[in-house]
């Protein structure tokens, strides 16, 4: 044991010491920081666009698109507004700021916010304006027709003076927009415009039917009270953000074990490799056994990618109690209120293991990294399986190709935390996990074996010769 911890100690401070580890730590999470955010910082510097329209048909099409499209953006804002009470308060604060707005529209929204998380009150700004209407081009109102009218908006978007021009012509049932955009791939509001002129066209036909306006109203503030109810659920009925979490949770915890066996793993492999060919690896086996060899190179891989992972948690756990203190305190309650941290964790530290035993056993027959890819192609092809199924285990956690596939004790780690929130039975649970324990118990010896045989080997090896090396040894 002591010879193993100071080989650990050894392989943990070898890559702790260099500057690529410390940007690594850096790098990721601020790659990561941009890619999530770089789409909300793109809206947040777009400036709204310009948007003109020429209406030619003569029945106020032009302020009723402009006035839906401000109840819209009101819309978004009430949503926006309940989305952070709920991540700042909790379920409570958004129930009573919903309760507030239809009472006396998002002022109160935000006092009611204010009552349970004044910062996040005091922090909250409107989503940002997507577009704003300006009155079309004085030459506009001699338009007769959509030629005419196109002429006049090609030239208005071709020199930049507006982003857009809508002309709308037609009449009743009959109506036509033409859009001119400067934008070739997809123009931004083509789509909000056409549902929000069919909406304005749907009233019409109703109010000519004659249905009043009165009626109108009433019908679009028809929604029906939903709950989303399961026995399941921690009150026994009403589903809660809370119990949807595991889910969450544990397809992190699948992806997270996925990063760490790609990231750590492969440190471990060409730690193996380097060692190999410069013969630090036969000069560890004169001093200690293979075990301990192999055993300190992955405990020290596995400090050194805990390390990271622990340092990005910490930083992650600051941010979500700073910016999301409702939805940190759920987090911590079903983590430890339930004991899923150690089940998380139990499957963490077993995939892991079985995955740098195999990455390790590997490395000792490679001279390069070029005949590592040869042997890893298998490995790598298998570890990508689980990567598919688990984003369908959200929706169908108990289908019977999942339940299959996580009876495979590769897939477990992957598949079995995605699971958890369905609730698997609990012959699943255990049957898994012992199959599971005892296949990395078996991939371990295994990796002895193939470690003992690969390190001392020399020239180039193939799959076919590296099986047969490893069972003459056993046979030895």
């Amino acid at each position: 044991m002591s010879r193993l911890l100071k080989i650990a100690r050894r392989e943990y401070l070898a890559y702790v010491r260099t500057v690529g580890f410390w940007l690594s730590i850096i790098a990721l999470p601020l790659v990561m920081g941009i890619s999530s955010s770089a789409p909300l910082m793109m809206m947040k510097s777009a400036k709204p666009e310009r948007l003109a329209i020429i209406d030619l048909t003569g029945q106020g099409f032009a302020p009723a698109i402009a006035k839906a499209m401000a109840e819209d953006q009101d819309r978004a804002t009430a949503r926006a507004l309940r989305a952070a009470a709920l991540s700042s308060a909790g379920p409570a604060a958004q129930e009573a700021v919903r309760k507030a707005q239809l009472q006396g529209g998002d002022a109160a929204g935000r006092e009611a916010l204010a009552r349970f998380n004044p910062t996040a009150a005091a922090r909250f700004k409107p989503p940002k304006v997507d577009a704003v209407v300006l009155p079309p081009p004085r030459e506009a109102q001699a338009a007769r027709t959509p030629a005419e009218a196109g002429a006049i908006a090609r030239r208005e978007v071709g020199e930049k003076r507006l982003d857009s021009v809508l002309i709308v012509s037609g009449r009743d049932t009959d109506v036509t927009l033409d859009l001119w955009s400067r934008n070739l791939a997809a123009p931004v509001l083509e789509s909000d415009l056409r549902q929000t002129v069919t909406e304005i066209m749907r009233e019409r036909a109703l109010a000519r039917a004659g249905v009043s306006q009165e009626t109108l109203n009433k019908a679009d503030a028809l929604k029906p009270a939903f709950n989303s109810l399961s026995p399941k659920a921690a009150s026994g009925a009403k589903v809660a953000l809370r119990d949807r979490l595991p889910t969450y949770v544990g397809l992190a915890a699948g992806f997270l074990l996925w990063s760490m066996v790609m990231t750590g793993a492969s440190i471990l492999l060409n730690s193996v490799i380097e060692e190999k060919s410069s013969k630090i690896l036969e000069v560890l086996l004169s001093s200690a056994s293979v075990p301990e060899i192999m055993g300190g190179k992955i405990l020290g891989v596995a400090g050194l990618t805990l390390t990271v992972m622990g340092v990005w948690a910490m930083a992650g756990w600051a941010a979500l109690i700073h910016f999301a203190p409702g939805l940190a305190g759920d987090l911590a309650a079903v983590l430890l209120g339930k004991g899923l941290v150690f089940y998380f964790g139990a499957y963490l530290v077993v995939g892991y293991l079985m995955y740098a035993a195999l990455f390790a056993g590997v490395g000792a027959f490679c001279e390069t990294q070029r005949d590592a890819q040869t042997l890893l192609g298998p490995i790598i092809l298998v570890m990508s399986i689980p990567i598919i199924f688990m984003s369908q285990a959200i929706r169908s956690p108990d289908s019977p190709i999942l339940s299959t596939l996580s009876w495979i004790p590769p897939f477990t780690p992957f598949l079995m935390p995605v699971r958890i929130a369905s609730d698997p039975p609990l012959m699943q649970v255990v049957g898994t996990t012992i199959l599971m324990a005892v296949t990395t118990v078996a991939l371990v010896a295994f990796s002895t074996r193939a470690f003992h045989v690969g390190a001392l080997a020399t020239g180039k090896i193939d799959l076919k010769t590296l099986i047969g090396r490893i069972a003459r040894k056993q046979a030895g």
